[in-house]
């Protein structure tokens, strides 16, 4: 009975781990649009974002005292290392769509999963499953197929590489973010993690911003709307609950999951800003959904 009960409970929590992470892959779907859709310089837009996700997790910290009491140097040094990563990050994949397409720009920064993969069966003993890397062709085609015109674009010149060095570089920033949140997570909570490292992210992106002269006060009502739906939906909903998830699965499978971020936000381009896919970007949505069904399914089994 007792062996009974134990099955359904490992049942249960991989349908509440499959659940969390497909919302969080819809809920990073809308950065690329509320980001578009805001007219603020992106350090103001990343600092925002961090700092309202920072202001509605504040009260879960006043539980957390005696953990905060017995965190490690090591420990400190490593959020503060994360939030520089999540800071890089954030500035420079919101920069890049100032100069690239939606398409471009996130199908660019989502190269991130081939550098955590491989980071991280070198740097953290991560075995990488056969399964997985058939997984990863799949949700790659897909992701290219999306943003294939885009792409060609940039080929042909049409598209400012400084926006596509950018992206790059925002991959290689979420990346860092990933592995250094993967190990940090199994000693640290997930309120402590995250608080920290927007926190220190928060901070870096502050005082940038009071170095580039760029303002952060003054904003039409709209903006501040914008900024807090950025902290609410694709922060709190999105890059929480997968460093929730870190300590569950692979960085590397939570890195791939990221990839869904390319067809949602194709399918809420078309319906907020009226871009329409093409075929081909239709036929890799198709593609990236069978890579992430591959994923999930044998992903949660070996992780």
């Amino acid at each position: 009975m007792g062996l009974s009960r134990k099955y359904k409970h490992l049942g249960e929590s991989r349908l509440v781990l499959s659940a969390a992470l497909t919302t969080a892959v819809i809920a990073i779907s809308f950065a690329a649009i509320f980001i578009r859709l805001s007219a603020a310089p992106p350090l103001a837009i990343a600092f925002y974002r961090l700092f309202f996700a920072l202001l509605i997790l504040a009260p879960s910290l006043t539980a957390q005292g005696q953990e905060i009491r017995l965190l490690k140097t090591s420990e400190l040094g490593g959020m503060v290392t994360s939030g520089f990563f999540l800071a890089g990050h954030f500035y420079l994949w919101i920069s890049s769509l100032e100069h690239a397409p939606v398409a471009v720009s996130v199908v660019l920064v989502s190269v991130h999963p081939l550098i955590v993969a491989f980071a991280g069966h070198i740097l953290l003993g991560d075995t990488i499953p056969r399964r997985f890397f058939a997984s990863m062709l799949l949700v790659l085609i897909g992701t290219a197929a999306i943003a294939a015109e885009g792409v060609s674009g940039f080929i042909e010149g049409s598209t400012e590489l400084r926006g596509a060095l950018m992206a790059l570089g925002g991959a290689v920033m979420m990346a860092g973010y990933l592995l250094v949140g993967r190990r940090l997570r199994q000693n640290l909570s997930t309120t402590i993690y995250v608080s920290g490292t927007y926190g220190i992210a928060a901070l870096l992106l502050l005082i940038t911003a009071i170095w580039a002269g760029v303002p952060l006060s003054g904003y039409p009502p709209i903006e501040y709307l914008l900024f807090v739906a950025l902290a609410i939906i694709p922060t709190l909903l999105g890059h929480t609950v997968f460093n929730w998830a870190l300590k569950k699965v692979r960085a590397s499978l939570v890195s791939l999951l990221y990839l869904g971020e390319p067809l949602g936000a194709t399918v809420l381009a078309f319906i907020v800003l009226s871009e329409l896919p093409t075929s081909l970007q239709a036929a890799g949505g198709l593609i990236i959904l069978s890579g992430l069904y591959l994923v999930i399914k044998y992903g949660n089994r070996t992780s």
